[in-house]
C-alpha cells in the first residue's frame, strides 16, 4: 500500500514536471527588453496566389527549424491559459495526495476489519476444536491440587466460655504467654475424570487423595528418649493417606433426552440450599445417590425427574458375608426424595450473542423436593454379628421408631444480565412435620404418661432463606468490579442459641428420654448454640425448628459466618465489595489471568436477641476483608485474604461481663486446576 501510496506520488510530481516544461516561461513584466526591427511592409495590393496553380509543398518535408515562438501579449496570457502558476500546481499536488491518503486509510480499515473478523473466527475455530477435542478423547482428566495454609488469632473473641462450658472456637488450650494465635496448613488432591465410552455415554468420577489431610499430622514418632516417651519433633515418616472416592456416576444421551444414574454432586442457584462444594475453597459439597432424566427442550425449557435415595435403614451382608452384598432389611425404613426441576438457562454462546446486541439476558429456575421417610432405625442392630459371639440374635424391631417425616423444600432462582450488570437471587423454603423425635420404639406404658406424650409430641419446621448477588463492570476492560450482595435466614424466636448445632447440649430445660438414652438439655440464655427443642413440660414448650440454615459450602466472608457460627443462620448481613484487575476480564476483552485485589464490608444481625450467645442484643459485628490472587494462563493459582473481625454487643457475655475483642485470620491458597 506504501509503495503504491509513493507510486502515486512520483507519477504526479514527474506529470507536473512534464506539464512546468511544455508550459512556456512566463514572459517577464517587469525591465522592458530591446524591440527587434520591424519586418518590411506587406504590400496588400499584391494579388494573392492562384491556389490551383501554385505547387504544393511536399508532405514529407519538414521546416529544419522549428518556428518562431508566437508572441504572447502578457495581457492576453490569462486568456490563452499558456501560463503556469505554481501555487495551482501544488494544490492539484495535494489534492492527488489527500485523495492517494484517504484511499489508503479506507484500505486500512478494511483490512483492519478483516483481521477482527479473522481473529474472532480463529477463536470459534479454537473453542470448536476443543469441544471437538473433549468428544472424541476417551479420557479426560479434570480437578485441581490445592494447599491452603491458615492462621487465626483471639478466634474466642476473649469472652469465654458459655453456661454449656462451650466456645465460639476450638483452641487453643495450653494457654500460657497469652497465646491466642492458631496457624496450619492442609492438603487435598481432587480428581475428576471423564471416561467417554461413545459420543453418547461418558462415565463420571470424583475421588479426593490426601481430602484436607492436615500437614503436620500422623507422623510416625521414634522413640526417642525411652520406649514410652516418642519424640515427634525427629519424625521422617507419615501414616498413610487415604483415597476417598465420593462421587461415581453414568451419563446416557437418548432420543428421549438425557439419563444419569450414580452417586454425583447437586448445585443449584446459588448454592445456599444444594451446593456441589467444586469451588477451589470449598469444604463441604452435596452428595446424592440419584437416578434422574431430563427430556428433550421444550419451549427453551428443561425439565428434569429426579429420585434420590437418601437411607436405606437397617443392611446385612449375612451371617458370614455368604450374600456378597449389602441386602435392606426393610423397605419402611427407607428415606426418598423426589424432585422435579424446571429451568430456562441461555448457554454462553447465547449469553454472549444478548449482551453484544445489548439485550436482557433473564435465566430462572424452580425446584420443589419432596423428602419422606416413614420410619426409622436410629440404634445400629448386630442382627447376623452376635450368634459368632455366641449371644441370641438382636430383634431389630426394638430399635424401631415410627417418624412419620415429610418435608417440602421449594427453590427458586433468577439471574438477570445487561452489558456490564449481573443480578443473581435465590429464595428458598423447608417446610416439614416429624411426627415423634423419640430414639427408640418401646413400651410406652411403663412410662409416665407426661414423658409419653412429649416423647410423642410433633416437631414443625417453617425456615425461609434467601440472597442476592450484584455488581457493575466498569473501567477499561471492565477491570473494576462493583459488587453488592446480601442475605439472611429465618431464625426461631423463642428459642436460644443460633441453632448451626443442634446436637449440642445446652443448659437450659432438661429433655425427656428414652430408657437408655443419655440425658439431654436444651440451649438456654447465653448458650452460642444448641437444641432449640424444649419438651420439658406439658405447657411451656417449644416443638418447632424455625432457624434456615445455608449450606456450609456457601461461603461469604472468613471469620464470622464460616468460622465462628459455621453458616449462616438465625440472621442477615449486607456486603458491598470492590475488585480490580489490571488486565481486564474476559467480559470486556481481558483473559481473567493476573493480578486481582479485593475488598469488602460485611455487616451482620441476628433477628432475634435470644439466638445470640449474648440472649440481650442483636448486632452481630462488622467484618473486613481483603485480598489478592493471581492466576496464570497455564491455569496456576494463588490467593491471600485477610480477616478482621469486630464483634458487636451480639456476642458479649452477659454471665461475665466481658465483652468481646477484635479477631484476626489469614488464609492462603496455592492451587493447580486442570
Amino acid at each position: 500500500m506504501l509503495r503504491s501510496l509513493l507510486l502515486t506520488l512520483a507519477v504526479c510530481l514527474a506529470t507536473g514536471t512534464a506539464l512546468a516544461q511544455s508550459v512556456p516561461a512566463p514572459r517577464s513584466f517587469g525591465k522592458a527588453k530591446p524591440k527587434k526591427p520591424a519586418p518590411p511592409p506587406v504590400d496588400t495590393a499584391a494579388p494573392a496566389p492562384d491556389p490551383a496553380t501554385a505547387a504544393p509543398a511536399p508532405a514529407a518535408a519538414a521546416p529544419a527549424t522549428p518556428p518562431p515562438a508566437a508572441v504572447v501579449n502578457p495581457a492576453e496570457a490569462p486568456k490563452t491559459g499558456q501560463s503556469f502558476d505554481s501555487e495551482e500546481f501544488r494544490r492539484q499536488v495535494m489534492d492527488e495526495v489527500r485523495k492517494e491518503l484517504q484511499k489508503a486509510k479506507d484500505e486500512v480499515k478494511q483490512e483492519t476489519a478483516w483481521v477482527e473478523q479473522d481473529s474472532q473466527a480463529r477463536v470459534q475455530d479454537s473453542e470448536a476444536v476443543e469441544s471437538l477435542k473433549q468428544r472424541v478423547n476417551l479420557f479426560q482428566p479434570h480437578g485441581y491440587l490445592r494447599m491452603r495454609s491458615e492462621f487465626f488469632n483471639n478466634m474466642r473473641l476473649g469472652r469465654g466460655a458459655d453456661p454449656s462450658g462451650y466456645q465460639l472456637f476450638p483452641g487453643p488450650f495450653i494457654g500460657t504467654g497469652g497465646n491466642n494465635s492458631q496457624s496450619d496448613a492442609n492438603f487435598r488432591f481432587r480428581f475428576e475424570p471423564t471416561l467417554e465410552v461413545s459420543e453418547d455415554l461418558s462415565i463420571h468420577m470424583q475421588a479426593d487423595i490426601l481430602d484436607n489431610i492436615l500437614l503436620g499430622s500422623d507422623p510416625v514418632s521414634d522413640q526417642y528418649l525411652d520406649p514410652f516417651t516418642p519424640l515427634s519433633v525427629l519424625a521422617a515418616r507419615r501414616g498413610a493417606g487415604v483415597v476417598n472416592v465420593k462421587r461415581v456416576w453414568g451419563r446416557v444421551n437418548t432420543q428421549l433426552g438425557e439419563l444419569v444414574f450414580g452417586r454425583m454432586g447437586y448445585h443449584w442457584g446459588l448454592g445456599i440450599l444444594h451446593n456441589d462444594g467444586n469451588c477451589l475453597d470449598c469444604d463441604y459439597g452435596d452428595t446424592y445417590d440419584r437416578i434422574a432424566f431430563a427430556p428433550r427442550e421444550f419451549k427453551g425449557h428443561h425439565f428434569t425427574v429426579m429420585m434420590d435415595l437418601i437411607d436405606k435403614g437397617q443392611t446385612t451382608r449375612g451371617d458370614r458375608g455368604e450374600l456378597g452384598r449389602s441386602v435392606d432389611l426393610d423397605t419402611l425404613d427407607d428415606g426418598y426424595r423426589v424432585a422435579l426441576e424446571i429451568t430456562h438457562v441461555d448457554t454462553p454462546e447465547e449469553v454472549k450473542r444478548k449482551l453484544d446486541a445489548s439485550q436482557w439476558v433473564i435465566n430462572y429456575g424452580l425446584v420443589g423436593d419432596y423428602r419422606t421417610q416413614p420410619w426409622d432405625t436410629p440404634v445400629l442392630s448386630r442382627t447376623g454379628s452376635s450368634a459368632l459371639l455366641g449371644l441370641p440374635l438382636d430383634n431389630p424391631r426394638l430399635n424401631v421408631v415410627q417418624r412419620k417425616a415429610k418435608f417440602y423444600q421449594p427453590d427458586a432462582f433468577l439471574s438477570l444480565k445487561r452489558k456490564k450488570w449481573r443480578f443473581d437471587s435465590e429464595f428458598a423454603m423447608s417446610i416439614g412435620r416429624v411426627e415423634t423425635h423419640q430414639s427408640a420404639d418401646f413400651d410406652l406404658s411403663t412410662l409416665d404418661p407426661l414423658v409419653a406424650q412429649q416423647l410423642q409430641s410433633p416437631v414443625t419446621f417453617l425456615q425461609f432463606g434467601g440472597a442476592f448477588q450484584t455488581d457493575l463492570a466498569a473501567g477499561p476492560a471492565d477491570a473494576l468490579l462493583f459488587g453488592f450482595e446480601g442475605g439472611g435466614a429465618s431464625g426461631d424466636k423463642g428459642a436460644y442459641g443460633f441453632g448451626a448445632r443442634q446436637w449440642r447440649s445446652g443448659h437450659g430445660n432438661a429433655q425427656p428420654t428414652s430408657p437408655g438414652q443419655q440425658a439431654f438439655n436444651a440451649a438456654g440464655p447465653g448458650d452460642i448454640d444448641g437444641s432449640h427443642l424444649d419438651f420439658s413440660n406439658q405447657y411451656n414448650t417449644h416443638t418447632r425448628i424455625n432457624n434456615f440454615t445455608f449450606n456450609r459450602a456457601f461461603n461469604v466472608d472468613t471469620i464470622l459466618f464460616r468460622n465462628l457460627i459455621t453458616t449462616v443462620t438465625s440472621s442477615w448481613y449486607l456486603k458491598p465489595s470492590l475488585r480490580y484487575r489490571p488486565t481486564g476480564r474476559k467480559s470486556g476483552g481481558g483473559d481473567d489471568t493476573g493480578f486481582e485485589l479485593l475488598v469488602s464490608a460485611m455487616y451482620a444481625q441476628a433477628w432475634y436477641a435470644t439466638n445470640t450467645p449474648s440472649g440481650l442484643h442483636t448486632p452481630l459485628g462488622l467484618e473486613f476483608n481483603a485480598g489478592i490472587t493471581y492466576d496464570t494462563s497455564d491455569k496456576f493459582h494463588a490467593g491471600v485474604a485477610y480477616g478482621l473481625l469486630i464483634p458487636f454487643s451480639g456476642f458479649r457475655n452477659e454471665a461475665t461481663g466481658v465483652g468481646p475483642g477484635i479477631a484476626h485470620a489469614a488464609r492462603l491458597i496455592l492451587a493447580i486446576p486442570f
